[in-house]
């Protein structure tokens, strides 16, 4: 039940809007940003485009830094302390009974996963994107700041 509940609300309208401009949807997206970057002067001979595939993600994911990452997206994106109808701290509280909850059976024998997200989930995917957009964030930031 929480998981629609958040992955609709929550993620659609807070988090496309913010990545919008950092995410290419499909390939005639690409060609049209690369159109508008270069019509605006931001593609230069310097330009670097940077490409990642982080191993078992879903499953290695710091559950504290994803927290972190969650917390300081939603306080930045947020007006007066809420997004949408939920409070901060409600998000904050509907995410920790998700993660605390995740569990999976392997040998007829059913385990709590203390580590990561739950592969295949549609949720754990949506942690995945926030603690990656940061990581994005401030490797763009450092990039900058370095005369990249």
């Amino acid at each position: 039940m929480l998981n629609p509940l958040l992955h609709h609300e929550f993620v659609y309208s807070i988090s496309y809007y913010v990545t919008r401009k950092y995410t290419f949807i499909n390939d005639i997206d690409v060609i049209r940003t690369l159109e508008k970057h270069t019509g605006n002067g931001y593609l230069t001979s310097t330009t670097k485009f940077i490409t990642s595939d982080v191993e078992n993600l879903y499953t290695m994911i710091p559950r504290q830094g994803v927290l972190e990452a969650l917390g300081r997206f939603c306080i930045r994106h947020s007006k007066q302390g809420e997004i949408g109808t939920f409070t901060i701290d409600h998000i904050m509280k509907m995410v920790r009974v998700i993660l605390d909850t995740n569990c999976f059976a392997y040998n007829k024998k059913y385990y709590k996963q203390i580590r990561g997200g739950a592969m295949g989930s549609a949720f754990t995917q949506v942690l995945a994107n926030f603690y990656m957009f940061e990581w994005e964030q401030d490797l763009i930031q450092y990039q900058e700041t370095h005369n990249g």
